[in-house]
């Protein structure tokens, strides 16, 4: 064997001696415990009816929903105290209908299924109360002020569509809407 043969396997075998054959090294290496740890506690959101029946107003006069014929231009407006759990720091929530809440009395009629279409796209809640602050669609529990069962005035205003344009509306002409379903729900915003 010549001499570079020879140091090559030296060489190796040192390295392997080295490495301790099975590739460990030994490092340093501690840890300590943390002594004031914490916890991480998750909210919640959560709306309850008050049993307190809700109000309806049409173009700011006080009306019995069930008798009241709705032409282009009202403006109607529902009020109800609700009960509102909103724990958590950074908890925004939107309130808004559900999907029950303004549909066509007759499925099968064109005019009710056109008075429900025109009533529901016009549909804005708004949520207002101690320690409630409300930004757009969107209202914010303060901290510390609603943050256990806040009673919460929930107001849902839905606007008649009035065109300029002569007929515009008449799809809708002696339509039914009905209103058994009306539920307001509040879902926590994301970014």
């Amino acid at each position: 064997m010549n001499k570079i043969a020879k140091a090559s396997i030296a060489t190796a075998a040192g390295v392997a001696l080295l490495l301790g054959g099975a590739g460990t090294f030994a490092t340093w290496n501690a840890s300590a415990a943390e002594a004031g740890s914490s916890t991480i506690v998750a909210g919640n959101l959560v709306v309850e009816d008050t049993k307190v029946a809700g109000t309806w107003t049409a173009n700011g006069s006080p009306i019995t929903i069930a008798t009241y014929a709705v032409s282009p231009g009202d403006v109607l407006t529902y009020t109800k105290t609700m009960k509102i759990k909103a724990d958590g720091d950074s908890l925004q929530a939107i309130p808004a209908l559900t999907g029950g809440s303004i549909v066509a009395a007759n499925p099968t009629n064109a005019a009710d299924q056109a008075l429900a279409a025109s009533l529901l796209k016009t549909a804005t809640l708004t949520a207002s109360g101690t320690g409630i602050v409300q930004t757009g669609d969107t209202f914010t529990v303060v901290p510390g002020a609603g943050t256990t069962d806040q009673i919460a005035t929930i107001t849902a205003t839905i606007t008649f569509p009035k065109s300029a344009t002569a007929g515009a509306e008449n799809a809708s002409m002696n339509g039914a809407v009905n209103l058994t379903g009306f539920t307001v729900s509040l879902t926590q915003k994301t970014a």
